[in-house]
């Protein structure tokens, strides 16, 4: 799965056209951002992202232990607006039967508004479908929130929060409850090809944790990023997640 990730990528960025692609990686679900914090920015038009990323994952609750790998798309469809998605793919789940494929995600982000110093409002909805397991995998959701960002100095600080309305495997017949997801952090050049991200995130489930990222951009429209989350509540005892993005315009 890995070397067909790199061959796209590879295949894409032998026909990437003229101009200049906005660096970075995407979210949970693949929409712009980081991976704990959704960004205030989105993909112009025409640009695309992929991505994948490797991540072990260590719960609380049991002795059991993932290794996923998540792989997920952006585009800048038109000015504005850009759509996404995301796979993930269990490699090693002891508890999961021969299940490959986990929750399907798809979403849509709307850059509502804009103002000086860079500041910015994005308005984000998300559907997660229940094609995963049920017990690991979350099941059906809709999520409906925004982000928003302004820079200060060298930081690009953000923000988001979002209402959760979650179906289970069935969202026709299981009990549909609901929750609010929220983040907040910033991200920061340390040189011009390497930058540093900080995260709080958690949710009124009782999940929450820190995290902290590290992006290299090798070369235009390529980077490698790897984070480290420490689960300060909830399931999660921590995550180790590393990975690739290319971005490239023209599409």
């Amino acid at each position: 799965m890995i070397k067909v990730f790199l061959a796209v990528i590879t295949i894409l960025a032998a026909g990437i056209a003229n101009g200049d692609p906005a660096a970075g990686t995407a979210t949970q679900g693949g929409l712009s951002g980081f991976l704990f914090l959704p960004e205030s920015d989105i993909l112009q038009e025409g640009c695309l992202r992929i991505q994948g990323r490797l991540s072990y994952i260590d719960l609380k609750s049991s002795s059991d232990s993932y290794l996923v790998l998540p792989l997920s798309i952006t585009w800048g469809w038109k000015d504005g607006f850009e759509i996404g998605g995301e796979i993930p793919f269990y490699l090693d789940d002891s508890a999961g039967e021969g299940r490959l494929f986990g929750d399907i995600t798809a979403g849509c982000a709307w850059l509502y508004e804009t103002a000086r110093g860079g500041s910015a409002i994005v308005l984000r909805g998300q559907l997660r479908l229940p094609t995963g397991l049920a017990g690991r995998d979350r099941g059906s959701e809709l999520v409906l929130g925004a982000a928003t960002g302004t820079t200060f100095r060298l930081f690009r600080l953000q923000a988001s929060a979002s209402y959760i309305l979650n179906g289970s495997g069935n969202p026709f017949k299981d009990r549909i409850s609901d929750y609010m997801r929220f983040s907040f952090g910033g991200a920061s050049y340390v040189t011009e090809d390497i930058q540093i991200v900080c995260a709080m995130d958690g949710n009124t489930w009782g999940d929450f944790g820190l995290s902290g990222s590290g992006v290299l951009y090798v070369v235009d429209g390529l980077s490698l990023f790897g984070v480290l989350r420490a689960g300060l509540g909830g399931r999660e005892t921590y995550s180790i997640s590393a990975g690739a993005a290319w971005t490239g315009s023209g599409f």
